[in-house]
């Protein structure tokens, strides 16, 4: 026996408690579509970060990557993600990049939801 899985860190940890307040923020909006990278200066602060903060930045280096895709290989909802990208870019880790089309093309996301749950 291998003994029970590691737990998870609660994802109020995670965000710092920001998920209340995560609508009020006044910084740039992050959508679904957003890309975020790692600032140019995370330098020292890195190690001092949690493990999931860490492994959110390896996937940010380079080209960056979608919060929605960040928040699929998390295993978290989207409003939790958001708020954990959020406390990441008060804190000067990441950069975020919305795309130009802010509202989305709302068709296109249907005709995909529709095609994948017919692959189903």
């Amino acid at each position: 026996m291998n003994g029970p899985p590691p737990r998870r860190t609660r994802t109020y940890a995670l965000t710092e408690n920001r998920a209340a307040r995560a609508h009020g923020h006044a910084a740039q909006p992050l959508t679904m579509q957003s890309l975020i990278c790692t600032a140019d200066r995370p330098g020292a602060l890195v190690g001092a970060v949690p493990q999931e903060w860490q492994t959110v930045l390896a996937w940010c280096c380079g080209t960056g990557i979608a919060v929605a895709e960040i928040a699929a290989r998390l295993q978290l909802r989207l409003t939790p993600t958001l708020a954990l990208l959020r406390a990441m870019h008060a804190h000067g880790l990441i950069t975020s990049q919305t795309s130009l089309d802010a509202d989305g093309n709302v068709a296109i996301l249907l005709r995909v939801r529709n095609c994948l749950a017919r692959t189903q």
